[in-house]
């Protein structure tokens, strides 16, 4: 009998397939997550998910493989990396003000021994209010923003200069579910 596998270390991803009741093991990818040309952000998220799935499934070639990669795009169209320090976390944050930022998640679904796969992306918008400068400074003082895309999570302390999600709230989380759900109710 085929097993599911996530294709990642994510901790995130892990509490969110466990609360779906999902039974899986998790193995992360050990990948270049290089954008292999792509400069679209729909195009980089679902390559480098597909990519992690597949590297997976060279050992696990009997079972179905979750793969996912996620990427914030900044309301000036950068993506917003990993903070490499507070000042890093700080810029990030103050492009927030009054703005918006874009996530985008692939996923794939692969079955090596099957030669099924299902690769698609999940987009959604977050729209932000205004906040202060020593809001901006508390928030860092907490330490949330480190090693968090954008510098921040939805779910964590910077939720509150949200003013509306337009998508699907578990992409921005970090496993975009209605793909997901659509992926396994076909993969028999």
């Amino acid at each position: 009998m085929s097993k599911l596998i996530l294709a990642s270390g994510s901790p995130q991803r892990k509490k969110i397939l466990r609360e779906l009741g999902i039974d899986f093991k998790a193995i992360p990818a050990d990948i270049d997550e290089h954008h292999s040309g792509y400069t679209k952000p729909h195009a980089i998220v679902k390559s480098i998910a597909f990519r992690k799935a597949q590297a997976i499934a060279k050992k696990h070639p009997n079972d179905w493989i979750i793969g996912c990669d996620t990427i914030v795009i900044l309301s000036n169209g950068k993506i917003a990396v990993k903070p490499t320090g507070r000042k890093d976390a700080k810029r990030t944050i103050n492009l927030y003000r009054k703005s918006h930022c874009d996530v985008y998640s692939g996923l794939a679904v692969i079955n090596k021994k099957l030669n099924k796969f299902f690769v698609q992306y999940e987009k959604t918008r977050i729209n932000f209010g205004d906040f202060t400068d020593k809001e901006i400074e508390e928030y860092l003082d907490s330490g949330e923003w480190k090693n968090r895309s954008g510098s921040m999570t939805i779910e964590g302390r910077g939720g509150k200069w949200i003013t509306g999600i337009k998508g699907c709230y578990w992409n921005v989380v970090g496993l975009p579910i209605d793909l997901l759900k659509q992926f396994l109710l076909n993969i028999e």
